[in-house]
């Protein structure tokens, strides 16, 4: 009967999910993914989840032989993680571990399947933010770096090391500051030269005026 029908879900092999109907008994769950034959198709797992503070279950339905390039992407929850398989596979929700006829299951959505995944997995966010905090407190204070780094790292890099590397010797540092110096001096003797020339030269013409002045008379 139509009434008796529930919903469960289809995840294609680009991990592409959508809602469908129940239609049939189990031994033709296959139908519901688009396959001719029930050929390699056959529960996998069985998940124990709650709704509405009630245990539920949750089957998975799926080939796990086919062509190349026909593997389906979704990750499915654990211990079947790491399991391979092909094309569409069948999500069902029922109320008894082993029953999961037509008329054994009841309604699930996506959004239900979503929750679900999350619970199975251990929750995303509450995982990620216990890893933070446990990681930070595994540092003792004394062999914390100031920048917040644990000194037993190998990867870091002590700050007085690596600044020592990118120092001008102190030997360069005096050799270019002597080096203008020598150029300073230089110019000073220099202009001190062509003072002492032009005086010189001053006081030949001076000479030669006077001597000029001399034979006039």
């Amino acid at each position: 009967m139509i009434s008796n029908m529930a919903k469960g879900l289809v995840i294609d092999k680009k991990t592409n999910k959508k809602t469908c109907n129940i239609n049939v008994e189990s031994n033709e769950y296959y139908k519901k993914c688009g396959y001719r034959s029930e050929k390699d198709f056959k529960k996998r797992h069985t998940w124990k989840v709650k709704k509405e503070g009630k245990d539920k279950y949750v089957s998975v339905f799926a080939k796990d032989k086919g062509r190349s390039g026909s593997e389906n992407k979704y990750e499915l929850p654990p211990p079947v993680d790491s399991e391979l398989y092909f094309g569409s596979i069948l999500l069902v929700m029922h109320d008894d571990k082993d029953e999961y006829n037509k008329d054994d299951l009841v309604d699930m959505t996506e959004e239900d399947w979503d929750k679900f995944y999350e619970k199975l997995y251990g929750g995303f966010e509450d995982l990620g933010e216990e890893d933070s905090f446990s990681s930070e407190e595994e540092i003792p204070p004394e062999l914390m770096t100031k920048e917040g780094y644990s000194k037993e790292d190998g990867f870091i890099v002590d700050d007085d090391e690596g600044e020592d590397e990118e120092y001008v010797p102190e030997s360069e540092e005096e050799e270019y500051v002597g080096e203008e110096e020598d150029d300073e001096d230089e110019e000073e003797e220099d202009s001190y030269e062509d003072s002492y020339d032009e005086d010189e030269e001053s006081d030949l013409a001076s000479e030669l005026e006077e001597e000029e002045f001399t034979d006039t008379d």
